[in-house]
């Protein structure tokens, strides 16, 4: 199997979450982790990752999942340019925070996102939790911590995906999930389309806590039906994507990928 370059891949790492928030994308809660042998079989399909996105369930949940990536990434000399996620905020964590250190220690010219969900759903969840005070204290604390980037906030005028518990708002408020285009091309030592040389995908495929390669913003039980693509254990990304997507010229790629981007960001307006 010839290992590829994958621009951005999000990696589902669990879908336990301690908060039942009425958009969530995912759906009701279940304690379901990634697995070793999921991790190590996603993982060793890749030579290089643009943007490692950590995905819930609630991430910091999951820190022995986080554990054995960040192990598998520097044990196998994986190159990831970025790794990115985001938290509800609920949990304070020293040992969340050592993790990241870890990572930024043995792959220092790797860029560390950490960001806090922030909108008018997680603030009705937290006062109905009762947690609305610890929340904005772990807020404060990790906002000192050096890869702290920003809250994450619900663009204005942006629509849910209707998937999961948003599948209850109103019409109004959601839109129907499309799946997210794939383009795949193929570099060569003369930079040239090559089909013997380095396969690059993008913009963005996920894996789940099963080992299914899926949609990264459809709920569990789709993840399960409509948008299984193939399983890691069985098929690659780079099968998949050919699968779903087309091939392009290496020139052509990174403006494609950042076109499709904007129209799978936008287009639910």
């Amino acid at each position: 199997m010839s290992k590829v370059h994958i621009q951005n891949l999000g990696m589902i790492i669990t879908n336990n979450c301690n908060m039942n928030c009425k958009h969530c994308l995912r759906g009701k809660s279940c304690n379901k982790n990634m697995s070793k042998d999921v991790i190590e079989a996603t993982l060793n399909q890749f030579i290089a990752i643009g943007n490692l996105c950590l995905c819930g369930g609630e991430p910091t949940l999951a820190l022995d999942v986080i554990e054995e990536i960040f192990t598998y990434m520097i044990h196998n000399k994986i190159i990831v340019d970025q790794i990115s996620m985001t938290i509800n905020g609920t949990i304070y964590s020293l040992e969340f925070l050592k993790l990241l250190d870890s990572i930024s220690l043995h792959s220092p010219n790797c860029r560390i996102i950490l960001e806090i969900s922030y909108d008018i759903y997680h603030q009705k969840e937290l006062e109905r939790l009762n947690m609305w005070e610890t929340y904005l204290e772990n807020i404060r604390k990790y906002s000192q911590s050096k890869y702290f980037y920003q809250l994450n906030r619900l663009t204005n005028g942006l629509k849910l995906f209707r998937e999961g518990n948003a599948e209850n708002l109103s019409p109004n408020l959601t839109v129907e999930l499309k799946p997210i285009d794939i383009v795949v091309t193929y570099i060569g030592k003369s930079s040239k389309f090559d089909r013997n040389g380095l396969c690059n995908i993008g913009p963005f495929m996920a894996v789940n806590p099963y080992g299914i390669i899926t949609e990264d913003n459809a709920s569990i039980e789709h993840q399960q039906s409509l948008y299984n693509y193939g399983n890691v254990f069985n098929d690659t990304f780079e099968e998949v994507a050919l699968e779903r997507g087309r091939i392009i010229k290496p020139k052509q790629w990174n403006r494609e990928t950042g076109k499709i981007i904007k129209k799978y960001i936008t287009y639910n307006k």
